[in-house]
């Protein structure tokens, strides 16, 4: 399992003098995260999950959160046994997996396949036409077109939909670089089987699950680690799923066999889409929303995703610059250079250790501010920079804390997938912190299930069989 990298935090810096360090601590003030502010965004997001898991329609409408059934409640044993197929689909370049298992133990191979423009932007039925070839592809490859048994199939697909059943969801938007005319409204499972019959003959193929790539990071980080009962995505964007038990969903309506419990995709990224966290929302994430792509919508990601953190850093530089603390007032191209200081910058200027300051100054390059930057211009723009990481990743632990004291287990692992868990130098610390003082009672585990959304899904057609060897309710 890949470790992430850990640095120590910075100590407050002596080359900052008296003045500017005053005035510093003047902006950076208002945005330091209190008890009292932290307790009030985890009680915000509890009322979002309350009122999305209400029996009430009205008061679900009034939920910034989908606190989705995913009818996925079978998790891995270490008993699986046979082959699985998992096809993640989310981006221009797509996977298909196939996943051994002997005795509990996966061995997994996987290919990858890139979708042309005509793919993007044409009619639905030729994007997952290309899909269904390049499932033949991969099943001859692996000498699997004439198995005897069929081979069950599931489904990460990274799109907004609605959970119906097991296997059936509704479209309701692409997003990214998907162009599709149609196919919103429809079942992304019956578009592909309807594909797969078309372009195949006899592919022994059956696709028995449909998720979105939270829920299989879940799956794959339970392979991992079976305490795994949490999955969450930090990179671009950000979201979670876990694992809630029945008797806490009050619109639950399946049965009540064992296990008495079901995995929800909370869809957390809009929290705040409708004021509940205003209360804390700072001048800098309101600015980043005015200029996103989605003014109004997503309004939790953009105080900590790996899409805004670059963007948050620069403008309380900016605001430094412009009150003359840092580099003497002058700029260069970072007063102007909207969404270009990203989130690989900050995650360069944080690794460096020490005194080193290699990385800071070779990201100030870029904006012409290396040969005007002194070493207390250095020691600030550090500052800031981890200041800003810090306060992001206990904004999104915090949620996450919330998931895992409803889960209410001794112990519980939290699967991750995103590049900025796994290479920001300090979130991982930063994020234990608060899981120390808000989940006191839960020994916490953080483990890094990286591109987990492929395996996940041929591990979610496993939980699919064994729910219906049960007769476990699936829809």
């Amino acid at each position: 399992m890949p470790e992430i990298p850990r640095l120590p935090r910075l100590k407050p810096s002596t080359v900052i003098s008296k003045e500017k360090r005053e005035k510093l601590d003047a902006i950076l003030g208002p945005l330091t995260l209190t008890n009292e502010i932290l307790t009030r965004i985890m009680a915000a997001f509890r009322e979002q999950m309350l009122l999305a898991s209400s029996t009430d329609e009205n008061a679900r409408k009034k939920s910034d959160h989908l606190m989705m059934n995913t009818f996925i409640r079978e998790l891995l044993d270490g008993t699986e046994q046979g082959d699985y197929l998992g096809l993640d689909l989310g981006g221009t370049n797509f996977r298909v997996v196939l996943v051994r298992f002997k005795d509990g133990v996966a061995e997994t191979t996987t290919q990858y396949y890139s979708l042309t423009d005509e793919c993007l932007s044409g009619p639905a039925a030729g994007l997952f036409d290309f899909i269904a070839d390049s499932i033949e592809d991969f099943v001859h490859k692996q000498g699997l077109a004439n198995s005897e048994k069929t081979i069950p199939l599931g489904f990460t697909f990274s799109f907004p939909s609605t959970q119906l059943a097991l296997n059936k969801q509704v479209l309701l938007t692409w997003t990214k670089t998907f162009k599709c005319p149609d196919g919103v409204g429809e079942d992304p499972v019956a578009m592909l089987e309807a594909a797969i019959k078309r372009r195949t003959k006899d592919l022994p193929v059956d696709v028995v699950v449909v998720m979105s790539d939270t829920v299989s990071t879940l799956m794959a980080g339970n392979y991992l680690d079976k305490k795994c009962r949490v999955g969450l995505i930090l990179g671009t964007g950000c979201n979670a799923a876990f694992v809630e038990n029945i008797s806490d969903i009050e619109k639950w309506t399946g049965d009540d066999k064992d296990p008495r419990h079901v995995i929800v995709n909370v869809e957390l990224g809009s929290t705040g889409d409708g004021g509940c966290l205003d209360f804390c929302r700072s001048e800098y994430e309101k600015e980043v929303d005015k200029f996103s792509n989605h003014p109004g919508s997503f309004t939790f990601e953009k105080s900590f995703a790996g899409m805004y953190l670059g963007e948050l850093v620069r403008l309380v530089l900016v605001r430094l610059i412009r009150d003359g603390i840092l580099f003497g007032g002058q700029g260069g191209k970072l007063v102007d250079a909207r969404w270009k200081f990203t989130t690989t910058d900050v995650t360069n200027i944080e690794s460096d250790v020490g005194d080193s300051t290699n990385n800071t100054r070779g990201v100030l390059k870029k904006f012409e501010l290396d040969s005007i930057a002194t070493d207390e211009d250095i020691a600030i723009v550090r500052e800031v920079t981890e200041f800003m990481s810090v306060r992001g990743a206990y904004i999104v632990a915090s949620v996450m804390s919330v998931l895992v004291n409803y889960v209410r287990l001794p112990e519980v692992t939290i699967g991750i997938d995103g590049s900025l868990y796994e290479k920001h130098p300090k979130f991982h610390d930063a994020m234990m912190e608060i899981f120390e003082k808000y989940s006191p009672n839960t020994k916490v585990n953080l483990i890094l299930a990286k591109d987990g959304s492929g395996q996940g899904a041929a591990f979610a057609a496993v939980s699919a069989l064994k729910q219906a060897a049960k007769g476990i309710r699936c829809s």
